[in-house]
């Protein structure tokens, strides 16, 4: 039984946990371990996971939740297996960020919407899922 965030729903993750990616993470295949760290900075939580090999290697991820972004996924076999999934509640979904640097004046970071990271968190494994087609659902709050 894992603890979930009350807030997310998520499940928690301890920070410097070893995860391991037996297919790597597409574009980067060849790194299969990463140690993930977690903070909580002003009402931002965001999770940092770094290659166990190349620590230069390092992927900054967030919560899709607390964005108000609500995934459906369906796991095929080979996911599932890879996973070694078999409890939804041990499964927590989180969104890598990307830096453009395109535009000389600044900097702009955005989310890879269309390839989450699929963690299952007891059995320390994951995977990022491309998906074909984004379907997300996003929830807008007026204030």
């Amino acid at each position: 039984m894992s603890m979930r965030s009350a807030v997310t729903g998520q499940p928690r993750i301890d920070s410097e946990k070893i995860f391991t990616f037996p297919q790597g993470i597409p574009g980067f295949e060849e790194y299969t371990t990463f140690k993930i760290f977690h903070k909580d900075d002003n009402a931002v939580s965001a999770y940092w996971l770094e290659s166990c090999d190349s620590p230069e290697v390092t992927f900054t991820l967030v919560d899709p939740t607390e964005y108000d972004l609500n995934y459906e996924l369906y796991l095929d076999d080979h996911e599932q297996e890879v996973l070694q999934a078999t409890d939804p509640m041990d499964i927590g979904v989180f969104l890598m960020l990307v830096k453009d640097d395109s535009d000389n004046q600044q900097a702009l970071i955005g989310a890879h919407i269309g390839g989450p990271l699929v963690l299952n968190v007891p059995q320390q494994l994951g995977l990022q899922k491309v998906l074909g087609k984004t379907k997300v659902n996003v929830n807008i709050v007026a204030h």
